[in-house]
């Protein structure tokens, strides 16, 4: 693990010695100050089957950084990296993306299977998704299926990679662009904001006088059976019982007063379930409540995605030893940001302005990591005494009615009254 872990660094050392622009030190953890971009994409290439989307302007290197650290991880060169990459178009199709049927068997007088011709991107276990945004809807159905099944299917032939790296970047609204999919949002484990670079960051690209790809050259490169045994690390990587708790009660403090039910739809009004249902809501309007102040709630992957998140980034900037409560404040609002929506009547406020939705988020996270630190120890303590049968279900139920808690009030003790 030593070994590997300084074999990262040396990577972040080179591609800074390099004067590549590599985002700025928005990710903060404890006393470090570390660019959310590079980090975010060293963790992903350390897990499998995990996709991180680069959401920023033309020119902040996103594709660059991606396809430099490809050719780190996968001990390629920079062009050969760059044939892993398919672009977003209209006119793209099926066949250029995934492969197509080879017109040699019908000539040939064989039988048999059909054969696919795969592309290189369908057989490479380094995928890179450039420009997402400029695909239309059923192209980007295609990357819902590949990043939930993790293999590829065309003509009745299924190709499984393996183990996969996404990556995806995305530019801002243009004339031949297209909304993303939430359902192919919630299968993006995290997005992180790519900015332009700044004073210092232009003076030092200024030096740079050689090509990106004879750069690449230089950078230390992974053999197969070190990418192999990372993501194995990065899962021995503990998160502490403490951690796990808020990981569960951030995911529960978005989801509890689901305002989407299935049953009955009628029950809403206007466009968006927070002005229906959540008006006559004890907890509506309190501000140390996040339900309410985003308009749905976040699925089990993204407590999935932040477990492994926090982990890998542990692992990559050497974190192991540090409380894993602090890399999830860090972590926690890349991973869920792009999947939630926003009360537009609060996020249109100062300090936001309608438009800093990752620091909305982030306050959000905060708030319910900071409760369940502190405020909640007492609530979490009886609960789980409960549950191991060192007190009465009764007895539980009383004492946790005395918290005006949504987590107390709509998880707990509906749980153990199932259990009088």
């Amino acid at each position: 693990m030593v070994e590997l872990q300084s074999k990262i660094s040396s990577l972040v050392r080179a591609l800074e010695d390099l004067r590549l622009h590599i985002g700025s030190r928005d990710l903060t953890i404890g006393d470090q100050h570390q660019s959310a971009m590079l980090y975010f994409s060293l963790a992903n290439a350390c897990l499998c089957n995990r996709a991180v989307l680069l959401y920023g302007g033309m020119g902040a290197n996103k594709t660059t950084l991606v396809n430099l650290l490809g050719s780190a991880f996968m001990d390629l060169s920079y062009p050969e990296v760059e044939n892993f990459m398919i672009s977003g178009h209209p006119e793209q199709t099926e066949e250029k993306i995934i492969g197509f049927i080879d017109p040699r068997q019908w000539t040939s007088g064989s039988g048999g299977e059909i054969r696919v011709l795969w592309s290189s991107w369908a057989r490479s276990r380094w995928k890179v998704i450039n420009e997402i945004n400029r695909f239309p809807s059923g192209k980007q159905n295609l990357f819902l299926e590949i990043i939930q099944k993790q293999k590829l299917s065309y003509a009745g032939q299924v190709l499984e990679p393996g183990p996969t790296c996404y990556f995806a970047t995305m530019n801002p609204d243009f004339s031949a662009t297209y909304p993303v999919d939430e359902a192919l949002m919630d299968r993006i484990s995290a997005c992180v904001p790519a900015t332009q670079p700044d004073f210092l960051g232009s003076l030092a690209l200024g030096e740079r006088v050689r090509e990106v790809r004879d750069l690449a050259e230089e950078l230390p490169r992974f053999t197969p059976q070190e990418r192999d045994s990372l993501p194995r690390l990065v899962a021995g990587v503990p998160l502490g019982g403490l951690a796990e708790l808020a990981i569960v009660s951030l995911i529960r403090d978005f989801t509890l007063c689901e305002r989407s039910p299935g049953r009955d739809k009628t029950q809403l009004s206007g466009t968006k379930p927070s002005r229906g249902l959540c008006a006559g809501c004890h907890y509506f309007n309190n501000p140390e409540v996040c339900c309410w102040q985003v308009d749905q709630g976040l699925s089990d992957r993204a407590r999935q995605d932040l477990r492994d998140f926090t982990r890998a980034v542990s692992f990559v900037a050497g974190l192991q030893g540090a409380p894993q409560v602090e890399v999830l404040r860090a972590v926690a609002p890349y991973v869920i940001w792009h999947r939630l929506a926003p009360n537009r009547s609060l996020v249109e406020r100062p300090p936001y302005y309608g438009a800093r939705i990752l620091p909305f988020i982030a306050d959000l996270v905060e708030q319910s990591i900071n409760r369940t630190v502190n405020e909640r120890g007492e609530m979490n303590l009886i609960f789980s005494r409960a549950v191991d049968g060192e007190i009465s279900p009764r007895q539980a139920i009383k004492e946790l009615s005395g918290y005006d808690d949504p987590i107390a009030r709509l998880d707990y003790i509906p749980a153990l009254e199932r259990m009088v």
